[in-house]
């Protein structure tokens, strides 16, 4: 997404007036770029994605959003219930991708929402309708790999209960989407002395 917006910001293809102009600007920046059309054109189509997916087409929760979770569960949290402080959860804690063996929404949540520009400021009393796809009633698996030492098992399992009741994973989670419930806690077995 990042990249598509760049591409479209940087070949001025959005400031041209009429479709050609934009078509002959974007065309011209892909050259600079070393990008096909049909390269743009399977940029925007990943881009549209509703969901990060494995090459299987298997839906999965990227780490980093789990991360961003572990972050805003420790910034929300009381200072007994963190595993760490929130700058340091990036540097404590190696997750994986969750699986979800999912690989279609369940359905698209609708809402009305408040037309603001990029400072905050509100563009209109109309609201906008936005639409976003979602999974639901699954079980996502995953790991979690951190250093005993700094960080103790089990307030890490207890601040993920706690985040996963009251905070939640996703773009939606301050409207109180994206809450689960954590079913299993296990250490990974203990490595053979080589």
């Amino acid at each position: 997404m990042y990249r598509l917006i760049e591409i479209t910001k940087l070949s001025g293809m959005n400031r041209a007036r009429a479709t050609q102009n934009a078509r002959r600007a974007l065309e011209e920046h892909l050259k600079t770029i070393d990008m096909t059309l049909a390269d743009y054109e399977t940029l925007k189509q990943r881009a549209a994605r509703p969901f990060h997916t494995r090459p299987t087409g298997e839906i999965i929760i990227p780490a980093d959003q789990f991360l961003s979770f572990l972050v805003a569960t420790c910034d929300t949290a009381r200072a007994a219930q963190r595993p760490c402080q929130p700058a340091e959860v990036r540097s404590r804690f190696t997750v994986t991708d969750l699986a979800t063996d999912k690989s279609a929404p369940d359905g698209v949540w609708s809402r009305f929402a408040t037309v603001s520009q990029g400072a905050g400021k509100k563009l209109s009393n109309q609201r906008g309708l936005r639409e976003n796809a979602f999974i639901a009633d699954f079980q996502a698996r995953g790991a979690i790999t951190f250093d005993p030492q700094f960080v103790r098992p089990e307030v890490v399992a207890q601040a993920i209960r706690w985040g996963g009741e009251t905070v939640g994973i996703g773009a939606s989670r301050k409207m109180g989407k994206g809450r689960f419930v954590l079913t299993r806690w296990e250490p990974a077995p203990a490595k053979a002395a080589a």
